[in-house]
C-alpha cells in the first residue's frame, strides 16, 4: 500500500471517530433530554388528570380544592362510588383522549383503583382488568447513562408514572401515566438520521481534501525516490536551481552521500573480485552466512557440492539453500540457525548421492554480531584415500600369515622327510614295519592340507553382501542357535539388546559366522574353567549385549571363564595362535578379518577385577540414517 494511500486513510479513519464520537455524545444527551422531557409531561399529565379529579370531588360533595396526594371534605362521598362516578366525568373523558397528546412517547393514562383493578384507561378495553405490573419510571431517571440507553434501546418496556392520592388517610387510588421504550426510541433516532448523512459528507469531504494534501506533502518525497532511483543505477544526476528550503538541503545530502556509496561499491567491488579470486584456487566449498542466516559469499565449488546455480547461492537463507530432510540437510540448518559449530559431519544429501564432509565455524563480524562459515568437502577422495590404506593394513596382515604359513607348514614337512627316509631304509631292508610310519605320513599331510587351506580361504578376497539389518535381532537369532548347546554345558544366554536395535550394514553370513566363533569360543572357556575349577560360586552366564557408542553401534560377548593371560593380549587375533590343544587359532583372526571387511573393529575390553572372565566388543560404523534410527 502506497504512503499516501497510508495517510488518507488515517485522515479519514481520525475524521470517522471524531463523527462517531460527536454522534454518540449528541446520543446520549438526547436520550438523557427526552427522558426528562417525557418524564416531565407524563407527570404533569397526571397532576392534571388529579386536578380533574379534585374538581369533580369538590362538585361532589366537597368544597375547596384539595393539596396533591390529600383530598380533604367535610363530608365526603364514599371513595369507592367516587371513582365509579368519575367513569361518567366527560371532562375526565377527554382528559384521557387527548393523553397522548402531551407526548408522542406516552403510550396510555389509567386511574387504578386500591384493589389494583382499572377505573379509567384511555384504552376503554382495558377498564375493569387488573392493571399490570410495570417498571417504575423514576428507578430509570435516577439510573446511569448506560442504564438508559440499554432500556431505551433494547426491548420494548412500558415504564410507568404514578401519582398516588388519597382521602383521610385512606388510598383514593392511582394515577398511572404509561411510556413506552419503542415510541421514545423513535423520537430520539428520528433526528440521528440528518445527523449521519451530514456525518458522512463530512468524512467524504475530509478523505478528498486528505488525499489532496497527501500529494501535495509527499511530491518533494518523490523527487527524492527518483534521485535515490538514479544513485543506484548508477547515474548521474542533472544539476537543477539549488533549493533554499528543507528539500533542497536534504537533496544534497542525498548526493553526497550517493557519491560516496558509488566509491564504497567501486572499492567493495574490487575487494570482490580478489576474494572471488582466492576462492576460485580452493578444492573446498566455503559458503559464507551473516548473523541472520543468510549466505553472502560461496568459492566456486559450492555449486557442484551442491548442485546449484551460481547465481542462486549468495543472497538466500540457509533454509533455502539446505532444505532437505537429510542428516546434512538438517545438521547445517540447525547449526547456522542456532549459531553453534558443527564438527565434521559426513553424510549424503540424496539417497545415493554424492557425499559430504561439512564443518561449521564461527566468529565475529565488526559489528560484533555472529557469522557462520561453512566448509564443505567431497568425501569420495578421503574413502578412496581409506581404503587404500585398509588395503596396505590388508597386504601387511597377508604377509604376517604368510610367515605364520611358513612356520606351520615347515614342521609336517620335517616330520614326514624323517619318516620318509626311515621308510626308504626299512623298505630297503625288507622290514613289514612300515604301517606305524606311513600313518605318520599321512597324518602329516593332512595337516599340511588343513593349513593350506586355512591360509587360502583366508587370504581370498571376499565379497559382501551388504543390507541393511537390525543389531539387535541378528543378536536375537544367534542365541537362539547357540541356546540347547549352552543349556547342555549348564549355562545361561542373557541377552540385552532394545527392541528395535541400531540398524547397521552388513553382511549376515559372516557377522553370524564371527559372533558364533565368540560365543563357542566364551562356552568353551566357561566349560573348562568349571571342570578345572568346579561349578562353585561361578557365574554361569554369557552375556550378549547391543548398545550404541556415539556414532557406533556395539554388540558385546562376554563370558565367565578363566580370562585371557595379560602375556597373551596382544595375540590372540594372530592367525593359528590358541592355548588350547584341540584349538585351531583361527575364530579369533577370522572374526577379526570380518570386523576389517565391514570397516568396523574388533576390541577385547580390560579384564575386570570384580568378575573373572573375557568381554569382546564388534564396533560397526553408523551411517547418518543409522544414526537418526538409533537414536
Amino acid at each position: 500500500m502506497k504512503l499516501k494511500t497510508k495517510l488518507t486513510l488515517s485522515i479519514a479513519a481520525l475524521v470517522l471517530l471524531v463523527v462517531l464520537a460527536v454522534t454518540l455524545i449528541y446520543l446520549a444527551g438526547s436520550l438523557r433530554q427526552q427522558l426528562q422531557t417525557v418524564y416531565a409531561q407524563a407527570d404533569f399529565l397526571a397532576r392534571e388528570v388529579y386536578n380533574q379529579m379534585s374538581q369533580e370531588w369538590s362538585a361532589a360533595g366537597g368544597t375547596g380544592a384539595a393539596a396533591p396526594g390529600a383530598l380533604r371534605t367535610p363530608t365526603p362521598p364514599a371513595p369507592q362510588a367516587f371513582l365509579q362516578g368519575l367513569q361518567k366525568s366527560p371532562a375526565l373523558d377527554t382528559l384521557f383522549a387527548s393523553a397522548i397528546g402531551y407526548n408522542g412517547a406516552i403510550r396510555d393514562v389509567a386511574l387504578v383503583a386500591p384493589s389494583g383493578n382499572v377505573v379509567m384507561d384511555s384504552n376503554p378495553l382495558l377498564q375493569g382488568q387488573a392493571q399490570p405490573q410495570r417498571p417504575d419510571m423514576s428507578a430509570l431517571m435516577e439510573a446511569g447513562l448506560w442504564r438508559q440507553m440499554r432500556a431505551v434501546l433494547g426491548p420494548e418496556t412500558i415504564y410507568s408514572v404514578n401519582l398516588s392520592t388519597q382521602v383521610s388517610g385512606q388510598p383514593m387510588g392511582t394515577i398511572a401515566v404509561g411510556v413506552d421504550t419503542v415510541l421514545l426510541r423513535q423520537q430520539v433516532l428520528g433526528p440521528m438520521h440528518d445527523l449521519l448523512l451530514y456525518g458522512l459528507l463530512i468524512v467524504l469531504l475530509a478523505t478528498a481534501l486528505a488525499w489532496s494534501l497527501a500529494e501535495l506533502a509527499l511530491a518533494p518525497l518523490a523527487a527524492i525516490s527518483a534521485q535515490l532511483d538514479r544513485m543506484m543505477a548508477g547515474g548521474r544526476r542533472a544539476q537543477d536551481r539549488p533549493r533554499g528550503d528543507e528539500l533542497g538541503r536534504v537533496q544534497s545530502k542525498i548526493e553526497l552521500l550517493g557519491q560516496q556509496m558509488e566509491d564504497t561499491r567501486q572499492i567493495y567491488s574490487t575487494l570482490q573480485d580478489n576474494v572471488s579470486h582466492v576462492l576460485s584456487g580452493l578444492e573446498e566449498g566455503v559458503l559464507l552466512f551473516d548473523a541472520h542466516g543468510n549466505s553472502v559469499l560461496a568459492s566456486a565449488v559450492v555449486p557442484r557440492l551442491l548442485g546449484l546455480p551460481a547465481a542462486e547461492l549468495v543472497g538466500r537463507p540457509v533454509a533455502e539453500l539446505f532444505p532437505g530432510d537429510s542428516g546434512l540437510d538438517r545438521s547445517v540448518r540447525e547449526a547456522v540457525q542456532q549459531r553453534q559449530p558443527l564438527r565434521e559431519h559426513e553424510s549424503e544429501r540424496h539417497a545415493g548421492g554424492r557425499r559430504l564432509l561439512a564443518r561449521l565455524d564461527l566468529s565475529r563480524d565488526q559489528q560484533g554480531e555472529r557469522v557462520a562459515l561453512l566448509t564443505l568437502r567431497d568425501a569420495e577422495p578421503l574413502t578412496r584415500l581409506e581404503s587404500e590404506l585398509e588395503l596396505a593394513r590388508r597386504l601387511s596382515a597377508v604377509g604376517r600369515l604368510t610367515r605364520g604359513v611358513a612356520h606351520e607348514v615347515k614342521n609336517p614337512l620335517n616330520a614326514m622327510a624323517i619318516h620318509l627316509d626311515l621308510l626308504r631304509a626299512k623298505a630297503s631292508q625288507g622290514n613289514d614295519g612300515l604301517r606305524p610310519h606311513i600313518e605318520v605320513i599321512g597324518h602329516s599331510i593332512e595337516r599340511l592340507d588343513r593349513v593350506v587351506r586355512t591360509f587360502l580361504d583366508f587370504s581370498r578376497p571376499v565379497e559382501l553382501q551388504l543390507a541393511p539389518a537390525d543389531l539387535s535381532e541378528l543378536a536375537r537369532s544367534v542365541a537362539q542357535l547357540v541356546q540347547a548347546d549352552a543349556a547342555a554345558k549348564g549355562i545361561r544366554i542373557d541377552l540385552q539388546a532394545p527392541a528395535p536395535g541400531p540398524r547397521v550394514w552388513l553382511d549376515r553370513d559372516l557377522i553370524e559366522q564371527a559372533l558364533l566363533n565368540l560365543i563357542n569360543n566364551g562356552l568353551q572357556a566357561m566349560e573348562e574353567a568349571s571342570r578345572d575349577q568346579g561349578p562353585g560360586d561361578r557365574n554361569q552366564t554369557l552375556c550378549l549385549e547391543v548398545l550404541r557408542q556415539e556414532q557406533q553401534a556395539v554388540l558385546r560377548v562376554r563370558d565367565h571363564g578363566a580370562g585371557i593371560a595379560p602375556q597373551h593380549r596382544d595375540q590372540i587375533f594372530d592367525l593359528y595362535f590358541t592355548t588350547r590343544a584341540e584349538g585351531t587359532g583361527i575364530g579369533l583372526a577370522l572374526a577379526a578379518r570380518i570386523m576389517q571387511l565391514h570397516h568396523g573393529a574388533i576390541e577385547l575390553e580390560p579384564d575386570c577385577a570384580a568378575e573373572p572372565g573375557a568381554s569382546f566388543l564388534l564396533h560397526f560404523p553408523l551411517r547418518s540414517e543409522e544414526m537418526a534410527h538409533a537414536q
